[in-house]
């Protein structure tokens, strides 16, 4: 369910996504109010979720995960129950930085950072098993990017 945003909200989420660590006085004179203000409204965000995680955003590379790819999954059997247990499988595997259902000839979508071509392999080979429902997966590594973000522009 879409939650209401008026003119101010936009604006804090604007700030917020680019600098979360913003001081609230900070904040409330770049939108125009009250510091008090400014607060009960990064509260309620929070609060109804549209604020769903505050966290640094920290560079693969510089931490010495140097191999990023996109990995296209097929299940072997898609049902309701193989999807929500492979789902949860893959929310507790460190390496795995996002993982979205999609439509079309694969099921699933994943983001996933590893140190290195061994680490990787590790991964598929423990992860990406049919003892996981898993019958095909195609990987495709990110050779460079020009655009990696987070940020929903609100206008």
């Amino acid at each position: 369910m879409m939650t209401h945003l008026d003119e101010t909200d936009k604006a804090i989420l604007n700030l917020l996504q680019d600098d979360v660590t913003l001081p609230l006085k900070i904040i409330a004179e770049k939108v125009h109010v009250s510091v008090a203000t400014a607060q009960r409204r990064v509260q309620h965000l929070i609060e109804t979720g549209v604020i769903s995680k505050q966290v640094a955003i920290v560079d693969p590379t510089k931490v010495g995960y140097g191999l990023t790819a996109f990995v296209m999954i097929e299940m072997e059997r898609s049902n309701t129950s193989m999807q929500h247990r492979f789902e949860r499988l893959m929310h507790d595997q460190p390496q795995v930085m996002s993982c979205y259902e999609v439509s079309g000839d694969f099921d699933f979508l994943l983001v996933v950072n590893a140190k290195n071509m061994s680490d990787y392999h590790r991964f598929t080979r423990d992860t990406l098993t049919y003892e996981n429902n898993v019958r095909n997966f195609k990987s495709q590594f990110v050779m460079n990017f020009t655009k990696s973000g987070t940020k929903i522009t609100l206008d």
